[in-house]
């Protein structure tokens, strides 16, 4: 195989599974907001003894700190994705790149049939 192809190839399956773990990571920051916001509400509307209380905010406090890992995470790879490099646009480039790499490599596979010689072993 064309080493474009194959290197083209990991960056977009690499780009596709950051823009997933993006958007999973956001939807559960968003998850996460509204749990939060369940537990003050729990608080606002009850009277809660002194026990009920302190359950409560353990349960507020491992709320939250799940929520910063999440945050902390979410923003560390927004910087990688948009800030570093513009993902969507380079994963555009890298999909019409590996379009014509395929189309010129069925070429060359014909111009080199037979040949029994691979880049792999050249290079070492």
């Amino acid at each position: 195989m064309c080493k474009a192809i194959e290197y083209g190839t990991f960056l977009t399956d690499t780009f596709s599974k950051m823009k997933e773990d993006y958007d999973k990571i956001k939807s559960k920051i968003s998850e996460y907001d509204k749990k939060v916001n369940g537990i003050y509400h729990e608080i606002e509307t009850s009277n809660l003894n002194a026990s009920e209380g302190y359950k409560k905010y353990k349960e507020l406090r491992q709320t939250l700190r799940m929520r910063r890992v999440l945050k902390q995470e979410f923003y560390t790879l927004e910087k990688l994705m948009y800030k570093t490099f513009d993902v969507d646009r380079i994963s555009s480039q890298i999909h019409k790149t590996l379009q014509s790499a395929k189309a010129s490599e069925v070429g060359n596979q014909q111009y080199r049939n037979g040949w029994d010689i691979d880049v792999d072993v050249i290079i070492g």
